[in-house]
């Protein structure tokens, strides 16, 4: 009888661990789904709340390029000048209040701060305050202000805002020394070894697995290049000052709609003609940077895809809207501690927004923002989340800590002395495995036979990271 007992006493022990560890399991599945509800909400919020401030500023821009319209068609030069310095400031300083607005926005969703993304930009800030501001000074650094104490402020705004402490992280910054061209610059040349994704090898790099033998074999990284320096790096407008005779891109009668359009005043032919601001070749304006301002959506794939692959969407786009122009991409990180296996893990969700607006061209018809010869005007009325690929970013330009600190830091040292062995950064450590010959040869073996299964994956990003590439 005691032996019955003490098996029964087994039995209701193992029974209640069963129940504990389903229980465990439970609470774990609805905490880790809640704190991913809760990452996407503050991501997608804060995007949202950058990409409508980024609205706000174009459409200021746009107004004050008619505002000095008017007062170059009275020749009005001190006038001309105050407008012209007041945009400038507007595209440099503002855009990083829309970080701070992004940053509010993420907070109040619940996302606690991340010091990571504080180190990113206030390694930045000290660039600024060393090579910009020597520039400034006549040290000969490559970066002219844009208009008197630029980078003072400029590097005091940023301060600012991370003084807040973040909460999310500007995901598609576009550093004035960016780089860009070279496949170690790619993240996701890295993400393809972690997975042996062998298909995007043969998307990206078709012979890469074949030829390649040793670190030697890459060329060199590209040399530091100056981007425009009219726009913040936080948040860029993609905006650019052209020093033109307006008279040259427009009509008189064009001249006179835009005015009609856009202000309460009225210009006469009169004016025009007599304007010698109009006609001056050195005259200051701020137009759409046609290099991003682009159609980005063909009506099967995205129009700068070299490979054509069709890109999923439900509905039209209305070519009224069918352009990449400026977004804000933010990126919201959240930690999930679960009980039953005793392990932390890091939760990614990348958001972007961009805003949205629409014109009537000199013939009446509904169009892009840019129909109006690429010039800046207030016409933007909506904002909207949109797929990363309908964005753009440079590949340095990044929230992420890690790819940062690898590309500053660790890639430079990989390209003169080859793979860092044991080391805790995930990206040496893939281009450690892209070392190993056997590693390359299963890759090569594998598309030799299947290369013909290959097609375009569709959804998230890279392993590991939230967001949605190809649609929200």
């Amino acid at each position: 009888m005691r032996t019955r007992s003490g098996q029964i006493i087994l039995l209701l022990v193992f029974i209640l661990v069963v129940l504990t560890s389903f229980v465990l399991l439970n609470v774990d599945i609805f905490t880790s789904v809640r704190e991913k509800t809760q990452i996407q909400h503050g991501g997608d919020a804060a995007a949202i709340a950058a990409a409508n401030k980024q609205g706000q500023i174009l459409n200021e821009i746009g107004r004050l390029n008619i505002e000095h319209l008017v007062a170059a068609a009275r020749d009005e030069t001190n006038e001309c000048r105050r407008i012209v310095l007041e945009q400038r400031r507007l595209a440099l300083l503002e855009p990083v209040e829309a970080l701070r607005l992004a940053n509010k926005a993420a907070k109040k969703n619940g996302m606690e701060e991340r010091p990571e993304f504080a180190a990113i930009l206030q390694r930045h800030v000290n660039d600024i305050r060393t090579v910009y501001c020597a520039g400034a000074n006549g040290a000969g650094a490559p970066y002219p202000e844009p208009f008197p104490g630029a980078w003072v402020a400029y590097a005091a705004a940023i301060s600012s805002v991370i003084s807040e402490g973040l909460a999310t992280g500007p995901d598609n910054l576009e550093f004035y020394d960016s780089l860009s061209g070279h496949l170690l610059l790619n993240r996701q040349f890295y993400h393809a070894i972690a997975g042996k994704d062998w298909c995007w090898f043969f998307f990206n790099s078709k012979n890469l697995l074949d030829d390649y033998s040793k670190y030697t074999d890459w060329a060199p990284l590209p040399v530091e290049r100056e981007n425009p320096l009219d726009n913040s790096e936080v948040f860029s407008l993609h905006v650019v000052s052209r020093k033109i005779a307006f008279k040259s891109v427009f009509t008189t009668e064009e001249i006179m709609e835009l005015v009609k359009r856009y202000s309460d005043e009225t210009l006469t032919e009169e004016e025009i003609a007599k304007s010698h601001l109009l006609a001056d070749q050195e005259e200051t304006w701020f137009f759409f940077d046609m290099g991003s301002w682009r159609q980005w959506f063909n009506g099967l794939s995205l129009a700068d895809d070299e490979y054509g692959y069709e890109f999923p969407i439900v509905g039209e786009i209305k070519d009224e809207y069918n352009v990449r122009g400026c977004a804000a991409v933010c990126r919201c990180v959240g930690e999930n501690r679960t009980v039953a296996v005793e392990s932390t893990s890091k939760f990614h969700w990348s958001a972007a927004a961009k805003p949205f607006g629409c014109v009537e061209d000199f013939e009446g018809r509904t169009s892009v923002v840019t129909a109006l010869n690429s010039l800046v005007v207030p016409a933007f009325t909506d904002t909207r989340l949109v797929a990363l690929d309908a964005v753009g970013g440079a590949h340095l330009a990044t929230a992420d800590y890690d790819w940062v600190t690898h590309i500053r830091d660790h890639l430079g040292a990989y390209m003169e002395n080859g793979p860092r062995y044991g080391s805790s950064c995930y990206y040496c450590a893939q281009l450690v495995t892209w070392e190993r010959a056997s590693f390359r040869r299963e890759g090569s073996i594998w598309l030799k036979f299947n290369s013909h299964t290959c097609h375009r994956p569709i959804g998230g990003g890279p392993s590991g990271h939230g967001g949605t590439s190809h649609g929200h």
